[in-house]
């Protein structure tokens, strides 16, 4: 059976948003999946998908 959840696909030392400490999950409230990285020139932008990546890409810290 295959597991659909979101970010099944997605390894953790994979670059994309979904491992990005800046990605925002406002999905619940109708904002979608959005980029809070301070060095944006656009902020607060809207991501197109937890797959994609960009140039300001930090990686989550990992919690013990």
């Amino acid at each position: 059976m295959e597991n659909n959840k979101i970010g099944s696909d997605i390894e953790p030392e994979d670059k994309v948003c979904y491992n990005c400490e800046h990605l925002a999950w406002l999905v619940g409230i109708g904002q979608g999946l959005r980029c809070l990285n301070p060095n944006k020139k656009k902020k607060n932008e809207m991501i197109p998908s937890s797959k994609h990546t960009c140039e300001l890409f930090n990686p989550k810290s990992k919690k013990i």
